[in-house]
């Protein structure tokens, strides 16, 4: 057997692939790929919530705070027939999610289009990658043992 460089690229070159396995590689490239795309959408996706919950805080916070006075004065506005009490506590109500619905505006353009694509990836294209792969998808209605495993660990990590 030949040594050196020389014998590595004639090593090299004796190796034939099969067609089918090159094939299956290719495909199998594709997916690694489309899930490679699909994790950084998502990634994103949680970069940008993260963002936007900082930027709307102000906003979030006086719309719950309508929202929890109107719940709590609820039975004393019934209790006094304070209609114009009760109209005022919606109209603020209304008023802050309007505010809040802006600010959040900007952000969610920039949200949306990567939960689309996440969407459309898990709906679309990754049942089609593992058609082509040769994998019959089907509804399943109860966790495999290894997941259950994963999923318990992650909870007993929190």
């Amino acid at each position: 057997m030949a040594k050196g460089k020389a014998g590595q690229v004639q090593a090299e070159a004796a190796l034939v692939v099969p067609k089918e396995v090159e094939e299956e590689l290719t495909l199998l490239r594709g997916f690694r790929d489309l899930v490679a795309e699909r994790t950084g959408y998502a990634l994103g996706v949680v970069a940008l919530n993260a963002e936007m919950k900082e930027a709307t805080a102000e906003q979030r916070k006086a719309s719950n705070e309508a929202r929890k006075y109107l719940k709590q004065n609820l039975e004393t506005f019934i209790q006094n027939a304070d209609f114009e009490g009760y109209k005022k506590a919606v109209e603020e109500i209304e008023k802050t999610s309007k505010a809040l619905k802006e600010a959040r505006k900007p952000h969610m353009a920039k949200i949306t289009p990567l939960r689309r694509a996440i969407k459309y990836i898990d709906n679309v294209a990754v049942p089609q990658s593992l058609e082509q792969l040769g994998v019959k998808v089907q509804p399943a209605f109860s966790l495999s043992d290894w997941i259950k495993k994963a999923v318990e660990s992650q909870k007993k990590r929190k």
